[in-house]
């Protein structure tokens, strides 16, 4: 009887160590839906496919950052050694206000990692932005600097969905 006891007793404490208030979190191990970030990723590339259409986007892949592939002066842009023009600032400041819509849609993402690789990423392009237009940086160091981003942002998101998709 005494046996059954202790049984009872360490059955009962072993399982009080299982319930917890805690939520599920998007840890190594836990599925993060491939098909919702994948889902996501496709919106935030139409928002930006769409932005990319307008005149000021046009302008500024042409004359201040490489915004696409087919940017017409891609290699004049990621070497020029000159600083951003008053009216050109003006552009770059409408472009970037034009692509705030593009920036809420990650908060869709299923995981608050992957949420902050964009996060992280869109302070640093600000930063980037506003050191061009502060004529702080010329138009060459802001492209590579912004391809240094995009490459790094591009490089932890997969590093982090293959850590939290199992892979």
């Amino acid at each position: 009887m005494e046996n059954i006891y202790r049984g009872i007793a360490l059955l009962a404490i072993l399982l009080s160590g299982c319930a917890t208030n805690e939520a599920p979190t998007n840890k190594p191990g836990n599925n993060v839906s491939i098909a919702k970030v994948n889902e996501v990723q496709k919106k935030i590339a139409s928002c930006i496919a769409e932005v990319n259409l307008s005149e000021d986007a046009k302008y500024v892949d042409e004359h201040i950052l490489v915004l696409t592939e087919k940017s017409p002066n891609a290699k004049e842009l990621f070497n020029s050694s000159d600083k951003i023009a008053f009216d050109q600032a003006a552009v770059l400041i409408r472009f970037k206000e034009s692509t705030l819509k593009c920036r809420d849609i990650t908060n869709e993402l299923p995981s608050p990692a992957l949420l902050a690789v964009y996060t992280n990423f869109y302070t640093n392009i600000d930063a980037v932005y506003k050191d061009l237009i502060d004529k702080r940086i010329t138009i060459g160091v802001a492209n590579q600097e912004r391809q240094m981003r995009i490459q790094y942002a591009k490089s932890r998101f997969s590093q982090i969905l293959k850590s939290e998709t199992g892979g």
